[in-house]
């Protein structure tokens, strides 16, 4: 263990100030942190169980399902089946959603605008899309559904405010105690699932009673709530209410792990964009050339064709600047790395994404400089993965929507800069928000103005 100073607190306060330095120190002498020499070995094997971070997001304990190991699978089954393998299908949606969104939450600049970003446009603006594809066309024009599915990660997170110090006691300490409003029943995120079962119930019941009329001349719609209808684990003839909660309940993990993080992502992006003036015109005229082949409407084809944007969003990602992923591996049974480093059974493994993004020998000299073409360099799309970029993880465990999360960044974005001039309010690079070894994008704004036709 790495001895500290300050009895009982620990480490806490370098791990909440200085996270990064803290894991250098602990790099050195304990070998729970995963670097660039051995993280994707922990993505690989069968041996590290994603979701080891139940102990400090406490997800099951408002979703009961996710207690089940085929919960999961389920999820990943149905966001590569209905979703990444039907890209194509849906991308016309996914932009008209994404002018929707803009014209409501930017509209127009004839004088330049700012708009303040951790206000959560853009959690509004990737709800849009995502709740087209997920409960279909007609319910998603709902404004009051789109707002629950932008809102729902914001108020989860309000369970989650107090920070791990109880931790240093043990972790099911602290467990325990962001809980208590929940079994005392405080679940500030229940509106939400009340407003969508409300909304969900009369599609659903219409759609059963199509099929039972039409028969063989049913024209199934293509959506996720479809797709569950139609799959044995998730199939019903009656909508009762435990059937609502049950599906209402999947919709909204899926909402967890798409809408908070690609919306971040997508304002980081353009916090990079906005801060790098000579990066505009570039970016842009690639904008413009797509923009006429497609006559305003893209195709999956005309995506693909954005590899300067792509490059660009792959190298705002690589540098998100947090310190560590997210979600944390727990070792299942005792491991050997190739290097001959052990861990035993139960330790729970981080990623270091900073010493995989940041290491010299993929990235050169200056690995923390922004390199906007990295990726078009080296024929590295931004939802490829690789050894030297762990965004969407590694293997077999990688992030299966990290297609689409991609592909709406790029539509979004790709709209945003063709109709608007963007920048930020002190014309520089604005600083991401830190806390611990977690990153935000800033909040400083941004700033639109109308591109002249």
């Amino acid at each position: 263990m790495v001895p500290y100073n300050i009895p009982i607190i620990g480490h806490t306060l370098n791990y909440l100030f200085n996270a990064e330095k803290f894991l250098v120190e602990c790099r050195q002498q304990v070998n729970t942190i995963a670097g660039n020499e051995v993280a994707h070995e922990v993505y690989r094997t069968d041996t590290f169980r994603r979701f080891g971070a139940t102990d400090s997001f406490p997800l099951y304990r408002v979703f009961k399902s996710l207690e089940y190991p085929e919960t999961l699978q389920q999820i990943i089954k149905t966001v590569r089946e209905a979703i990444a393998a039907k890209l194509p299908s849906y991308t016309g949606r996914i932009q008209k959603q994404f002018m929707i969104s803009i014209n409501k939450e930017i509209g127009d600049c004839f004088n330049p605008k700012l708009i303040i970003t951790a206000n959560g446009n853009f959690s509004s603006m990737i709800a849009r899309p995502v709740a087209d594809i997920l409960v279909g066309q007609e319910i998603s024009k709902n404004e009051d559904v789109v707002k629950a599915f932008a809102d729902f990660t914001k108020d989860f997170a309000s369970i989650l405010v107090i920070p791990p110090i109880l931790s240093f006691i043990h972790p099911k300490v602290h467990t325990q105690v962001i809980t208590l409003p929940l079994r005392f029943g405080w679940n500030p995120i229940w509106k939400h699932v009340i407003t969508l079962k409300g909304n969900l119930k009369p599609v659903l019941e219409k759609r059963l009673k199509d099929k039972e009329i039409l028969g063989d001349k049913y024209e199934p719609p293509l959506d996720i709530i479809e797709y569950l209808l139609n799959d044995p684990e998730h199939g019903t003839k009656v909508i009762t209410d435990d059937y609502l909660n049950k599906i209402c309940e999947f919709l909204f993990i899926i909402v967890v792990v798409s809408i908070h993080t690609t919306s971040r992502f997508m304002t980081s992006a353009l916090y990079d964009f906005a801060g790098r003036p000579e990066l505009w015109d570039d970016i842009y005229e690639e904008q413009v050339r797509i923009d006429k082949e497609c006559n305003g409407e893209l195709s999956s084809q005309h995506i693909n064709k954005m590899v300067k944007l792509d490059s660009f969003v792959r190298e705002s990602l690589r540098t998100f600047d947090s310190v560590v992923a997210t979600i944390p591996h727990r070792c299942m049974k005792s491991y050997t790395f190739k290097n001959g480093m052990t861990i035993p059974k139960g330790r729970m493994v981080i990623t270091y994404l900073m010493d995989i993004h940041y290491n010299t020998t993929a990235y050169g000299p200056e690995p923390r400089s922004f390199l906007p073409y990295y990726g078009l360099e080296n024929n590295f799309s931004a939802s490829k993965i690789d050894k030297n970029y762990f965004t969407f993880g590694s293997g077999k465990h990688a992030c299966p929507g990290r297609f689409f999360a991609v592909n709406e960044i790029k539509i979004g974005m790709h709209k945003l800069i063709l109709n608007y001039h963007i920048k930020t309010p002190s014309g520089k690079i604005e600083k991401k928000i830190h806390s611990g070894p977690l990153a935000s994008p800033p909040v400083s704004g941004l700033i639109f103005e109308n591109r002249k036709k």
